[in-house]
């Protein structure tokens, strides 16, 4: 914002003297606002333009900064940090400095905007979930967007289910901006992004999903048992697992559900399942991660 675009309020009495000099910025407005916009846009999005009045003393310190009634509250607490921020030369009248008041906009950056629709973002990360039942919820979430366009930090709710916490996060690594701007600088500034995963409400949204199933002949289901069964056990249980299978078709991900009480049964069917290839689960024709239980028998190989 330079010096020619601020619009200066000069009092009744000055209009009329010959002899008084209203006060005036002496420095461009930028250095201040990307400061006060990098404390306040932190608690909250805060973009648009705001006018401030400042009273400037003798000194050329501002000592009282307010905005218009019914600005936004973060709008207006940016814009007065701003006010406060600046330096001014004092009003003179008879070349001695006096009390003044200015009226100027402050302008912050545009907030950032997504390069793709978050739409497909929640779309690719809801899929794990989709499996077995259709969990649903929203969530609205803050983050912190390089100059870049690139997720550098996000944060989640206190107390949000794991299934939508881990999709949250998904969608944070997807997404991609267009950062904000101050005219023609780039800056970092957070944003809030509304995740909606209630999939059956949206009308616009026909999912059909196709669950994971095993691609391992018997053959490689045997060498799989006889690679991972431990030597010189002769026990057998039906072990529960929860597994994330990749889109190429393997279980990189395979967790215990529950113990059978034989550490080495529930490690050997560990190993299996990480040792089996799967067709991966398929969405609307296209294969997709995804995570669901699995419950496997451990035995000796036959």
């Amino acid at each position: 914002m330079r010096l020619a675009g601020l619009l200066l309020l000069i009092g009744a009495a000055g209009a009329d003297d010959p002899d008084f000099r209203p006060a005036r910025l002496a420095a461009e407005v930028d250095s201040a606002v990307l400061h006060c916009f990098a404390i306040y846009n932190r608690i909250g999005p805060v973009t648009g333009t705001a006018e401030i009045t400042v009273t400037v003393n003798a000194e050329g310190k501002a000592t009282a900064v307010t905005t218009p009634p019914g600005t936004d509250e973060r709008l207006a607490a940016a814009a007065q940090c701003a006010g406060v921020m600046l330096t001014y030369v004092p009003a003179k009248r008879d070349d001695a400095p006096v009390e003044d008041k200015l009226i100027l906009p402050v302008k912050f950056p545009t907030l950032p905007t997504p390069r793709l629709p978050v739409r497909s973002a929640i779309d690719y990360c809801h899929a794990p979930w989709t499996i077995e039942d259709l969990k649903e919820g929203e969530l609205d979430l803050p983050v912190r967007v390089g100059r870049d366009g690139k997720v550098q930090e996000f944060l989640l709710p206190e107390g949000i289910l794991p299934w939508m916490s881990e999709a949250a996060r998904c969608v944070a690594g997807q997404l991609e901006f267009y950062p904000a701007a101050l005219r023609t600088t780039l800056v970092e500034s957070w944003t809030v992004v509304p995740l909606d995963f209630n999939l059956s409400r949206n009308p616009h949204f026909d999912s059909e999903v196709i669950p994971p199933k095993v691609r391992s002949d018997e053959a490689a289901i045997l060498a799989a048992y006889r690679k991972c069964y431990p030597a010189g056990h002769t026990g057998e249980a039906r072990i529960d697992y929860r597994i994330t299978i990749s889109k190429g078709g393997r279980a990189y991900r395979v967790e215990l559900m529950e113990s059978s009480g034989d550490p080495a049964l529930d490690e050997a069917g560990i190993c299996i399942l990480r040792n089996l290839a799967f067709v991966a689960a398929r969405r609307n024709g296209y294969a997709v991660e995804s995570t669901l239980n699995w419950p496997i028998l451990v035995r000796p190989p036959g």
